[in-house]
């Protein structure tokens, strides 16, 4: 048997730890890690994109849907660098992503000698969008390393971590007595030192859930609690499906603008907030919360707002929480007709936003329930985060508080890697899909069939109608010119059509999702009201 390398040691430890699916792009710094996937390529599948930014959104999509990690292998430098935007966005989102990413020489480092690919201190580059990042430059501590990079992933909020291994270490023979070990959740929660948030729970009059993303247990358990307690609840834009928004007690991601939702909450004597931070512009009528969080407590800077935090992993949390109150008499008032009354007030609301509505209808109308919808920056993604409704855990994909153009066609592309049987529907606007488009080739190449639907306004959208309405008209820098994208798809291989209307889009998209192969539906739309 071959002598075992720190490249065999961390694919197999890839493996071991549940990873069937690495997205990348191959160069210099790496050969011997390809090598070594190559070896392995019957138990874990390379996926080779057409840029680094492609493959850090195409993990994270795979990380969001598979509620497991995902992989990501980049060269050192510009690689690293080009896939930022992405990694940064699965931290933004606590999606769990796996960085690999290569080093030059070990002796070089840190010298500035202009080696191919470097960045001095690149380390710290990534360290702010990453809970955990470490360079591998020992065979002794190689394995050690690689493992605790698998702890830190499966502990605490999920984030990416990033490892990064001089090329030359790469082929480094490790200890042959080592034995490779899976990592996993090692979280607990203390009952007795919170007990006294328990009660507060208990004792609540008028509760009110707001819950972030979570995993299939975690929207039982939230369900469960709602109904329990009888508690209305609100989702953040990333926690959309965690209740389905089809159940009386789900009030989706709350609007800025309804003072029926501002009633609501100024009422409410306890926000229970689940994996969560509640939005900035809404905390001044906020009083108490208790907030269940799988690391630190957030921050929120109010000095008016009563805040307690329970610690731990968010489904243990969730299960001794209902298992304490089950037989408990619990003392919330709200009726069946005031939650119902605000989600006619929020339906009420969002329906005059046109015609993003019409076209958000549309989307619903023609995707199966388990469709999972990517929500690009756009203006139909925005309409979407109000009013698409969502019936899965997993079923809709924001780039939280990133919100970057460029993210949506990729992810979908990993999101549908994780789930081949379900429909997989992207948002884009003609701006922010230009920034990944050449993933067409990625998706042609490997069988992954997602729907893209491109609404064209030959404008960043959002800059141009502001620049109109707020600054008299003085146009700089947000109309566009585009390519054909129909003819752009259909280059690639893809099936495309051409469409303007909401009902055109109900009948195309349809079609498109019962096909199952790529597919690219242009929308030509001219500018859209502000849905704010």
């Amino acid at each position: 048997m071959p002598p075992l390398t720190i490249a065999d040691a961390l694919v197999k430890s890839l493996i071991i730890n549940g990873c069937n699916t690495v997205f990348g792009v191959p160069g210099i710094q790496l050969y011997d890690l390809m090598d070594a996937f190559y070896r392995e390529s019957d138990q874990i599948k390379f996926i080779s994109t057409r840029h680094e930014q492609g493959a850090g959104y195409m993990a994270n999509g795979y990380a969001h849907v598979s509620g497991h990690m995902g992989a990501l292998v980049v060269v050192p430098g510009p690689g690293l660098m080009n896939a930022s935007a992405a990694i940064g966005t699965a931290y933004s989102s606590s999606n769990p992503v796996f960085v690999i990413s290569g080093q030059i020489p070990k002796s070089l480092i840190g010298r500035d000698t202009g080696a191919l690919h470097e960045v001095n201190g690149q380390i710290k580059m990534i360290e702010p969008i990453t809970k955990w990042s470490r360079l591998i430059d020992n065979p002794l501590n190689a394995v050690n390393d690689i493992e605790e990079g698998f702890q830190k992933i499966f502990n605490g909020r999920k984030r990416p971590v990033e490892i990064e291994i001089p090329t030359d270490m790469f082929s480094s023979v490790i200890d042959e007595g080592i034995t490779l070990k899976r990592m996993d959740s090692n979280q607990t929660f203390n009952y007795e030192e919170n007990s006294e948030m328990l009660q507060m729970i208990i004792d609540a009059k008028r509760p009110l859930l707001w819950v972030g993303k979570g995993n299939a247990l975690t929207s039982q358990l939230v369900t469960k609690l709602s109904e329990l307690i009888n508690a209305p609840v609100f989702v953040s834009g990333s926690g959309k499906g965690m209740i389905a928004d089809d159940h009386p007690l789900s009030l989706g991601v709350p609007l800025t603008t309804c003072p029926e939702i501002d009633t609501l909450i100024s009422k409410s004597d306890l926000v229970i907030a689940i994996d969560t931070r509640i939005p900035e512009n809404q905390l001044d009528i906020v009083k108490s919360i208790v907030e269940i969080v799988p690391d630190e407590a957030n921050l929120y800077y109010r000095d008016m707002i009563n805040q307690y935090s329970m610690i731990g992993n968010v489904n243990i949390v969730l299960t001794k929480l209902l298992e304490e109150i089950k037989d408990t008499q619990l003392n919330s008032i709200y009726s069946k007709d005031e939650i119902a009354s605000v989600k006619e007030a929020i339906k009420l609301r969002i329906s005059h936003i046109e015609p993003q509505m019409s076209f958000v209808r549309a989307i619903r109308s023609a995707s199966p329930k388990e469709t999972i919808l990517i929500e690009g920056v756009n203006q139909i993604g925005y309409a979407c985060r109000m009013g698409y409704p969502v019936y899965t855990h997993d079923g809709y994909i924001t780039s939280s508080y990133f919100g970057n153009l460029g993210f949506a066609y990729p992810t979908a592309l990993g999101a549908k890697v994780a789930a081949p049987d379900r429909p997989v529907v992207c948002i884009s606007g003609d701006g922010g899909f230009l920034f990944n488009s050449q993933e067409m080739a990625t998706a042609m190449q490997y069988g992954i069939h997602v729907v893209v639907v491109v609404f064209n306004d030959n404008a960043y959208g959002n800059v141009y109608r502001d620049q109109l309405n707020k600054y008299n008209g003085r146009i700089i820098a947000s109309q566009l010119q585009n390519p054909d994208f129909v003819q752009l798809a259909k280059s690639y291989g893809m099936d495309a059509v051409r469409i303007n209307e909401p009902n055109e889009l109900e009948i195309e998209l349809s079609k498109a999702i019962d096909r199952n192969r790529s597919c690219l539906i242009e929308v030509s739309v001219g500018m859209m009201p502000s849905p704010w």
